[in-house]
């Protein structure tokens, strides 16, 4: 398979790596998307069963794969954070969930700050909406990249007065090693996941900080509608291979990794855990 690998150099281009069609390597909905679609209370509701969806699948935080250039991220597909290994980093984590969201027909916004990625949703208006003249589309539908500490200051506007839902995304991804003051390290269950109603205060959290941190954040409609940027393609599955899906969540267990070599099946999983840092430079730009 074909490694994602993203170029640091190149801002827009992470918009290739959001794909409309993950929603077809999950089961659908319990809701109706397209009645949902209809209202800002709807459009909210979506976004959180698209969440809880994915804590259903048991994802763990992980780092980013090593790549030995500085400036080149290896990104995870959305095969191999929903499946196997089932694991991702707040930018995996993030880009997986505005593929989910822009094919159920939302608006999504990847923001990415110093050190680390997350998302926000349009409130106010569905994907066909966005090529549209209110205030915030006309915001984005620029061919400029949205960046900037006013634009920060806008972002953290939008986010107040509900035009947009931010969600911190490592928030559906399971982990025991978050320490800190960081929003996501604040108010992890026993299993070590947020609940979407911990996980949208964390990511309005994120967008508190100094706007030094801010980096840059991508419309997902302008950047492949407007900028004309290619999504890159999803693995097909042959009918007979389908992934296999997580049961409905419930607590997750912790990982366990089986050695069955020799005909003996040993139990590899050991104790101890990592402590939990995006580290400064997961996320940065080439300095001119």
């Amino acid at each position: 398979t074909m490694e994602w690998k993203w170029s640091k150099a190149n801002e827009k281009s992470l918009a290739q790596f959001v794909s409309k069609h993950t929603v077809e390597l999950l089961p659908k909905l319990s809701c109706n998307s397209f009645d949902l679609l209809q209202t800002l209370d709807g459009r909210l509701k979506l976004v959180q069963s698209i969440y809880e969806q994915l804590l259903s699948q048991e994802i763990q935080y992980a780092y980013e794969k090593y790549h030995p250039e500085d400036e080149v991220q290896c990104i995870r597909r959305p095969e191999e954070v929903l499946f196997k290994p089932g694991k991702g980093t707040c930018l995996d984590l993030a880009l997986l969930f505005c593929g989910l969201c822009f094919g159920y027909d939302l608006l999504p916004l990847l923001i990415i700050i110093e050190g680390h990625a997350f998302a926000a949703v349009s409130l106010n208006y569905q994907r066909k909406d966005w090529k549209g003249f209110g205030r915030e589309r006309s915001l984005f539908n620029s061919k400029e990249l949205f960046q900037g500490e006013e634009n920060w200051l806008v972002l953290q506007q939008l986010v107040e007065e509900r035009a947009y839902v931010a969600v911190e995304c490592t928030g559906f991804a399971q982990s025991q090693s978050f320490t800190g003051s960081i929003p996501g390290a604040i108010g992890r269950t026993r299993e070590g996941i947020l609940t979407f109603e911990r996980a949208i205060e964390a990511g309005r959290e994120n967008l508190q900080g100094s706007g030094d941190s801010f980096q840059f954040a991508i419309d997902i409609a302008v950047a492949q509608d407007g900028w004309k940027i290619e999504p890159v393609a999803l693995l097909k599955y042959p009918e007979n291979n389908q992934p296999q899906f997580a049961s409905p969540y419930s607590a997750p267990s912790p990982p366990v990794t089986f050695d069955i070599s020799g005909g003996n099946i040993t139990n590899l999983a050991g104790s101890g855990g990592i402590q939990y840092q995006e580290a400064p430079n997961q996320i940065r730009t080439i300095q001119e």
